[in-house]
C-alpha cells in the first residue's frame, strides 16, 4: 500500500479552472454587465456644496465683547435646528420647486423632502474633508438635476447666512434692550428712593444721625440758660416781694404818710404781741391794745374810702414803678423759662426718636446706595451691550462666512458607478469560484490522478485523455454561439443604456452650464 497523501497545487486550480470555466464564462461576465447596466440605468442624483465658516470677530474682544455668545458646535447645531424646519423650507418650495416631477406632492412633503436629501457635515476649513471638531460645515444637497442642486444648496447657504445674522443681531438688540429696561427700572427706582430720603429729612430733619451731636449741645446749653433763667426768676420773686412789702408800708398820699397809720397799727400790734406773752387776754392793756388798733384800723379804712385823689407821694409812685417794673421783669423771664423748657422737651423727644430714625434712615441711605451701585453696573453693561449691538449690527462680530460657493458637480454623487462595477466584477469572480468549487468538490467521477489517489492511495502509471468526437464539438460550439449571442446582445443593451445616460448628464451639465 503506498501511503502517499496528495498535495494541492497551483496546477490544480488551473485544472479546476479549466474544468469548471463554464461557471468563469457565464456567471463574470453576466455579473459585470449586470453592474455595469445598474450603475448606468439607475436615475442619476447630483450633489452640490456650500462650505460655510464661522469666522471670529474683526475686532478683538478686549476691546468690544459680544453679547451673543455661545460655542461653536452648540451654535451650527443650533441655527441646523432651526433653519432646516418645514416651515422654512415650505419658502423655499413656494419660490423655486426642488422636485417638479412629484406629482401631486404638498409643499410640505417637498420641505421634507430637502430636508431628507441635504447632509450637513462638519469639514476642515482648508481642506474641506469631514472634521469632527471644526468652526465650519458643509451643506450638501442632492437632486436629479444638477442646477436644482445648485440653486437649492445656494438658497439654503443663504437661509443660515440670513438666519444667522437676524438672530444675532436679534439677540444683541433683545440684550440692549432688556439692558434699557432694567437700567430705566432702576433710575426709577433711585428717584423713589431719592423722594423718600428727602420727604423722611423734611419730618425728621431735627432728628438725623447727623443732628445728634448738635442736638446734644443744644440741650446742654438750653439747660444751663433755664438754670440761670430761673435763677433770675427767684431773684426777681424776692425783689418783688420785696418791692410789695415796702409799698405796702408807705401812704399813697402825702396826707396819708404824714399820719403814717399803718405805722402806728404796726406799732401797736407789736405792744399786743408783748404783752399777751406777759398777761392774760382779759388784762386791761390787752384791752387797751385791742380798742386802740381797732381804731387805727376804723380810722385808716375811712380814709381809704373817702379818698378822691391820685396818688401823690413820691415814695410811694416810685416804689410803683420798681414793682410794675419787677413783674414785667419776673413775666418775661418766666416766659423765657418755659420757653427753654419746651426747647428742652423737644430736644429730648429728638433724642429719643434719633435710634429709630438712625434705622430707618441708615435702611434708606443703605437702599440707595445699592440701587444707585446696580444702576452703575447696569450701566457700564448698557454701554457694552450698545456697543454690541453695533457690531453685530454691522456685520463685525463673531458670524457665518460662505467659503465655497455651490459649484456645478461634474459628474453624478450617485450612484458611484465605478463602484458599483467593481463590486460587480468581485461578486461574479466570487460567485463563478464558489460554484466552481462546490461542483468540483461533489462530482463523483474520476477524473484526474489525484482522484485516484484520495480513493485507491496507489500510484499510477499513466492517464488516458478524453476523447471528443466531432457531435462534441458541434455541441460545444452550439453552446458557445449561444452563449456568445447572449453576451452580444447584452452588451448592446447595456451600451446603449451606458450611451444614454451619458449623454444625458452631458446634456444636463452642458444646459446648466450655457444658463449659468
Amino acid at each position: 500500500m503506498n501511503n502517499l497523501k496528495p498535495t494541492v497545487t497551483l496546477s490544480d486550480y488551473a485544472a479546476l479552472i479549466r474544468r469548471r470555466r463554464v461557471y468563469f464564462v457565464a456567471l463574470l461576465p453576466s455579473t459585470v454587465l449586470l453592474a455595469v447596466f445598474l450603475a448606468y440605468a439607475w436615475p442619476a442624483t447630483y450633489r452640490s456644496t456650500a462650505t460655510i465658516l464661522l469666522e471670529p470677530s474683526s475686532i478683538p474682544a478686549d476691546l468690544v465683547k459680544t453679547t451673543v455668545t455661545s460655542y461653536a458646535d452648540e451654535q451650527i447645531e443650533l441655527v441646523r435646528r432651526r433653519v432646516m424646519t418645514r416651515d422654512r423650507l415650505v419658502e423655499l418650495v413656494k419660490k423655486i420647486d426642488p422636485y417638479p416631477t412629484m406629482a401631486g406632492a404638498g409643499q410640505g412633503e417637498k420641505a421634507q423632502r430637502i430636508v431628507e436629501d441635504t447632509v450637513i457635515e462638519k469639514v476642515d476649513p482648508v481642506t474641506l474633508q469631514p472634521l469632527a471638531e471644526s468652526d465650519a460645515f458643509s451643506i450638501n444637497y442632492n437632486n436629479p438635476n444638477p442646477k436644482m442642486a445648485v440653486d437649492v444648496a445656494q438658497r439654503l447657504a443663504d437661509l443660515f447666512l440670513d438666519f444667522d445674522r437676524i438672530t444675532r443681531t436679534e439677540n444683541a438688540s433683545e440684550t440692549y434692550n432688556f439692558l434699557l429696561a432694567q437700567s430705566n427700572q432702576l433710575d426709577h427706582s433711585i428717584r423713589e428712593i431719592e423722594q423718600k430720603l428727602a420727604e423722611f429729612k423734611r419730618i425728621h430733619s431735627e432728628a438725623l444721625p447727623e443732628e445728634q451731636k448738635r442736638n446734644q449741645d443744644n440741650l446742654e446749653r438750653t439747660q444751663r440758660d433755664l438754670d440761670s433763667l430761673e435763677a433770675d426768676v427767684r431773684l426777681a420773686e424776692q425783689k418783688e416781694a420785696l418791692l410789695t412789702l415796702q409799698m405796702s408800708q408807705v401812704s399813697p398820699t402825702l396826707v396819708g404818710a404824714v399820719q403814717d397809720t399803718p405805722t402806728q397799727i404796726a406799732t401797736l400790734k407789736a405792744q399786743l404781741a408783748d404783752a399777751q406773752q406777759r398777761y392774760t387776754p382779759d388784762h386791761p392793756d390787752i384791752k387797751r391794745l385791742h380798742r386802740a388798733i381797732d381804731a387805727l384800723q376804723a380810722q385808716m379804712n375811712s380814709t381809704l374810702t373817702t379818698k378822691t385823689a391820685a396818688p401823690d407821694n413820691p415814695e410811694y409812685l416810685r416804689i410803683s414803678s420798681d414793682l410794675e417794673a419787677s413783674r414785667r421783669e419776673v413775666a418775661a423771664l418766666r416766659a423765657r423759662a418755659d420757653v427753654a423748657r419746651g426747647t428742652i422737651r423737644s430736644i429730648d423727644s429728638r433724642l429719643v426718636l434719633s435710634p429709630a430714625v438712625e434705622r430707618d434712615y441708615g435702611q434708606l441711605a443703605r437702599d440707595h446706595e445699592i440701587a444707585q451701585s446696580q444702576f452703575e453696573d447696569v450701566q457700564k453693561k448698557l454701554h457694552a451691550a450698545e456697543f454690541a449691538k453695533a457690531l453685530e449690527s454691522e456685520q463685525r462680530g463673531a458670524r457665518y462666512t460662505l467659503i465655497r460657493v455651490p459649484s456645478i458637480p461634474a459628474t453624478p454623487f450617485s450612484p458611484n458607478r465605478l463602484g458599483v462595477i467593481l463590486v460587480g466584477i468581485i461578486l461574479g469572480l466570487g460567485l463563478a469560484a464558489g460554484l466552481a468549487v462546490f461542483a468540483d468538490s461533489s462530482d463523483p467521477f474520476v477524473r484526474s490522478r489525484r482522484d485516484v489517489l484520495e480513493l485507491e492511495s496507489i500510484s499510477t502509471i499513466g492517464n488516458v485523455p478524453i476523447i471528443e468526437s466531432r457531435a462534441d464539438h458541434r455541441r460545444a460550439t452550439r453552446r458557445y454561439a449561444a452563449v456568445a449571442i447572449a453576451y452580444a446582445l447584452a452588451v448592446v443593451v447595456v451600451g446603449l443604456t451606458v450611451t444614454y445616460s451619458v449623454k444625458r448628464t452631458h446634456d444636463q451639465l452642458a444646459q446648466v452650464s450655457s444658463k449659468s
